[in-house]
């Protein structure tokens, strides 16, 4: 139908395009384009209502067209206008038709295209129904053969239910055993857990230095917490017994029998394994027939091991023992955990002791065993808390031995040793046991007298034990002579901490030294001494920096009074105290380390005048220079003299260097090295105050030394009763023998000088011949023929020369 609608459509089209046409041929006369506007008015009118569904018209255009040639075919006027809407109108409609019959060209062709497809299908509706029973037969036959299929799964289904079931049930049984291993081993790890957790607790407690007994305690607790079934204890050995130092979980009764087990204790497990040096193992102890092991099973237990523990010298400390309430043989496992833990308990007892050794040390001097200067300080400080609530007073003697460095110098340190432990020992006999005596290092010791009266029982308690120290001491076969010198000081006059109450004694005991007054009682003045000494101090320190020390020089003279050398000597000038001695000068230098660039500068300046003097012309004469124990003892001292020689120019053969005994012998071999390297540079070596020292004749003999020079003490007394002529006799002689010069000092009479001639004493230096003077007029005196004059010449000669 819509087909043959379609055909009419088109069919209308043609006629109404014939028409068009006819149209536009026409004659142009009025009644013919009325007429054929009126048909095509007609015409457009049908169009527009047989247009068929499914073409593409717009019936409003249609429409308007017809109305437009409707309008033109009742016109009363056909003119020029009215021919051009005409022709107009036309044109529009020849487009219009155009647009019509592409739009049912199209329909037609998608009209032709359904048809294609409707035939299609009508084709393969036609080869089903011819294929319909070969598809009913085909679909019967599968029906049967998917009825076999399920029948086969079916089977096979409830075959693997079946193996499943069966594999569940093995599982589940393999399971459940799973489970009680893990069981089992959550069990040992979670005892495992605890035990290192309880030797983290021990280690942290020793860490945290806890007592012994707390440490022990937490021992057996954990180890018999390692089985429900297990006590535990730890005995050690002390004076031949083993005595209960702790224990877990050993029943009441028992524990008061296991308190001590003493050696005559027969049957005793602890003493057996102890005896044994090794583990022993009662696993039944029924199978036991002795008193002992019948008194443990009467408390519940059945079985015990136990092991000894032993120090790093393998000596035997006590013992570790496991009581089992049920008969239970133990395991590898079980007996190394009892030997880890016995090794556990030798630990702490070695920790324990080696930290009571280091508080020892730490508190104590090793060489004395009195409390060393730490200890001291604390007593002190709590001795003066305690008189601060008593009202009480407080002595603190300083205590220094007098020429101890000597006695190590010519005996031995062994010998010093010995000295000072027998020294300590009589200030602890001597004093109270309410009093404290503290080594405060060297050979000082600090004694603190608490509750004393006052500071005339202070001196009376110092005095006494002068009295006591100056006892010989005895070591190996020599009797040696002792001397001390006391501080005192006292609270509250004095101070009121130990810091200033121990200063305060240690300035008066540097005043008993000095002053040779045995013991001295601190007293303000002694604070302005000190206050005077670090002026000094400071003054001196600015004059090395500043030029502000000299050199004098005093004449060696030979036997005619020719000079042969100078001694350089040291002084300063202070602005207030003027001219300081050596004597003042050096002691201060050596305390605070000044003396080392002080006696490079007095090194320098002396070659350096020495060299200056040689190039004016003078005759050319040795200088000596006395070396400090500190210089002697620098390993770089021979290099800085070679600098020293180098830089100022000055020949080695006209320096000496002059070394104390004490010096020299200090550490022997060194020395020897010292000295020989000296020597290799050409200076010469000279011993100065010879005689006074502690030296033996032997080192003197293997020491590459130069000259002798015999100390003033000796040369003052050669004419009285006391003479020392004698002395002074043996060393020239052995100088002699040892081919080393001699040099005699403090020389101020015509008798020493004739006496020390007469003897064989090579140079001599003394006033006799002249006072240390200044570089100037040192160099008059080279120009001097002699410098020893009469004794009517005498005043004469210190004026001339002076």
């Amino acid at each position: 139908m819509q087909r043959a609608a379609l055909t009419s459509y088109r069919a209308q089209l043609d006629r109404l395009q014939t028409q068009l046409g006819g149209a536009r041929g026409e004659a142009p006369g009025t009644d013919a384009l009325r007429r054929m506007a009126a048909t095509l008015a007609s015409s457009l009118r049908k169009l527009g209502d047989a247009a068929p569904a499914g073409v593409e018209t717009n019936s409003s255009i249609i429409s308007h067209q017809a109305e437009a040639f409707r309008l033109l075919s009742a016109s009363p006027v056909v003119d020029a206008r009215w021919i051009a809407d005409y022709d107009q109108a036309l044109e529009g409609t020849a487009h219009l038709l155009e647009q019509d019959r592409a739009s049912a060209n199209a329909t037609e062709a998608a009209f032709l295209r359904q048809a294609q497809k409707n035939h299609r299908i009508r084709l393969w509706v036609e080869r089903m129904d011819a294929a319909t029973p070969l598809l009913l037969l085909s679909t019967i036959l599968c029906m049967g053969w998917l009825k076999r299929e399920m029948r086969l799964q079916v089977s096979h289904r409830v075959k693997i239910e079946m193996e499943l079931r069966q594999e569940r049930s093995s599982l589940e049984n393999r399971i459940e055993a799973r489970t009680a291993e893990l069981q089992s081993e959550v069990k040992e790890r979670m005892r495992v857990e605890q035990l290192n957790r309880g030797r983290n607790q021990m280690l942290e407690m020793l860490a945290q230095d806890e007592p012994t007994e707390e440490i022990f305690r937490v021992l057996v607790e954990v180890l018999a917490r390692h089985r429900s079934i297990w006590a535990c204890a730890l005995h050690l050995l002390e004076g031949g017994a083993l005595h209960l130092k702790a224990s877990a979980d050993v029943p009441e009764k028992l524990i008061r029998n296991l308190q001590q087990l003493s050696a005559g204790m027969a049957g005793v497990p602890e003493l057996e394994a102890l005896g044994q040096s090794q583990a022993l193992i009662l696993a039944d102890l029924a199978a036991e027939r002795r008193p002992w092991t019948e008194l443990l099973r009467a408390n519940g237990i059945q079985s015990l091991w136990s092991t000894p523990f032993f120090g790093p010298a393998k000596n035997p400390l006590g013992t570790l023992t496991v009581y089992a309430l049920l008969q239970y043989p133990p395991s590898p496992a079980d007996l190394e955990l009892l030997e880890t833990h016995s090794q556990m308990a030798a630990m702490v007892l070695e920790r324990c002791r080696l930290q009571e050794e280091l508080r020892r040390h730490a508190y104590h001097d090793s060489l004395t065993a009195l409390p060393n200067r730490l200890l001291g300080q604390e007593r002190l400080a709590t001795a003066i808390r305690r008189a601060k609530r008593n009202g009480e007073s407080i002595a603190v003697l300083w205590i220094d031995l007098n020429k101890f460095k000597q006695i190590n110098d010519m005996h031995g340190h062994a010998a010093g040793d010995s000295v000072l432990r027998q020294i300590a020992e009589r200030l602890s006999k001597r004093l109270r046991e309410s009093d404290t005596v503290a080594r405060m290092g060297g050979d000082e010791f600090v004694a603190v007298l608490e509750g004393i009266p006052g500071r005339a029982d202070a001196q009376g308690v110092a005095g006494a034990l002068l009295e006591t120290l100056k006892l010989p001491v005895e070591f190996e076969d020599l009797q040696l002579s002792v001397t001390a010198s006391i501080g005192i000081s006292l609270f509250p006059e004095d101070g009121d901490s130990a810091d200033e109450l121990e200063r305060n004694a240690d300035l008066a005991m540097y005043e008993a030294k000095f002053g040779n007054h045995g013991t001295h009682a601190f007293t303000p003045i002694l604070n302005q001494a000190l206050s005077a000494r670090r002026e000094l101090e400071g003054e001196m320190a600015s004059a090395l920096e500043h030029g502000g020390f000299e050199l004098h020089y005093q004449p060696q003279c030979d036997r005619e009074g020719r000079v042969a050398g100078f001694e350089a000597l040291l002084r300063f000038t202070h602005p207030t105290l003027g001219v300081v001695p050596p004597s003042r000068l050096i002691p201060i230098a050596e305390e605070s380390q000044m003396i080392i660039p002080l006696g490079t500068w007095v090194l320098r300046e002396a070659c350096r005048q020495n060299r200056q003097w040689q190039l004016e012309g003078h005759p050319p004469v040795r200088v000596a220079v006395n070396i400090s124990s500190m210089q002697f003892a620098r390993e770089d001292f021979a290099d800085r003299v070679a600098e020293v020689l180098e830089e100022t120019g000055l020949s080695p053969v006209f320096l000496e260097l002059e070394l104390t005994e004490s010096v020299v012998v200090k550490d022997f071999a060194e020395s020897t090295q010292q000295l020989q390297r000296l020597k290799r540079l050409g200076v010469s070596i000279a011993i100065d105050d010879f005689g006074t020292g502690y030296s033996s004749l032997n080192y003197l003999n293997r020491l590459p030394i130069d000259r002798l020079k015999i100390d003033r003490s000796f040369i003052q007394v050669l004419h009285e009763p006391n003479s020392t002529l004698p002395i002074l006799e043996a060393i020239i002689s052995m100088a002699k023998n040892m081919e080393l010069g001699v040099v005699g000092e403090g020389v101020e009479t015509e008798e020493q000088r004739s006496m020390l001639c007469l003897k064989g004493c090579d140079l001599l230096q003394g006033y006799l011949f002249s006072r240390p003077v200044q570089a100037n007029r040192a160099a008059a005196l080279l120009q001097a023929e002699t410098l020893y004059a009469s004794a009517e010449q005498e005043d004469e000669r210190i004026v001339t020369v002076g």
